[in-house]
């Protein structure tokens, strides 16, 4: 299978170590969905070195091997506690990883009056899905897995505003114009996390804010229990 079929629910969109989800978070969704589900990462690759996968009630800690490819594409394959130094070589070739979004009612994101809407897709209207594309924030702890997310192949980017109250919009600035001076890119950053079937996307600049499909169609920032989880698979 090539590297841009693999589905990212099988074969994950993670940072480099542990990424801890309660397993609410993942409550009522079905490990066999077609090519939205898939079986948990421990049952699908070793354990890349200094990283467990933990199987506690509590909460999951799952590898995610399409982050590790990522962050590896654009700072290096050294697993960091810290910010990562960006790497000039990979710099050069590394591009935004795409992927198409669900959330756990199987609707997925378009582009409606210049904002993200979730709506059902079928037949005709499938071409105007919208993908998401992501790079590493470099500035940001690796084991939390900090993405810069935006849409229309990296060109625009999602921010969560700069003022004291959140307002998500999409921005005509560049993700990797956003990688390259990373201390302008926080409130472009969402830390990923993943908990064996499905993601959450916290906002960096407003913790406890992820992205969210409720309560109204539009791509919104809330708190649990809103609709938080999100299916991914990789274009």
């Amino acid at each position: 299978m090539r590297t841009q079929d693999r589905i990212s629910d099988a074969d994950g969109l993670a940072g480099s170590a542990m990424f801890r989800v309660p397993r609410a978070a993942t409550r009522g969704c079905s490990r066999d969905q077609g090519p939205w589900g898939h079986l948990r990462q421990s049952q699908l690759l070793r354990d890349p070195p200094g990283i467990m996968v933990g199987t506690g009630d509590a909460a999951e800690s799952v590898v995610d091997p399409d982050m590790v490819a990522l962050f590896d594409d654009f700072l290096g394959g050294a697993v960091l506690a810290g910010p990562a130094i960006p790497s000039t070589e990979s710099h050069v070739v590394a591009q935004p990883y795409h992927y198409l979004v669900r959330d756990t009612e199987q609707k997925g994101l378009c582009l409606h009056d210049g904002r993200l809407v979730a709506t059902s897709f079928q037949g005709a209207n499938a071409a105007q899905e919208e993908p998401i594309s992501v790079v590493p924030n470099p500035s940001l702890e690796r084991q939390r897995c900090p993405l810069i997310v935006g849409i229309r192949g990296g060109s625009q980017a999602l921010s969560c505003g700069t003022g004291p109250e959140p307002q998500l919009k999409l921005e005509e600035v560049g993700l990797l114009d956003l990688f390259s001076r990373p201390a302008d890119a926080t409130p472009y950053t969402f830390y990923k996390t993943f908990g064996g079937t499905t993601h959450t996307f916290e906002s960096a600049a407003f913790p406890g804010l992820f992205l969210s499909t409720s309560p109204g169609p539009a791509l919104g920032l809330a708190a649990p229990p809103a609709v938080t989880a999100f299916y991914l698979r990789r274009k």
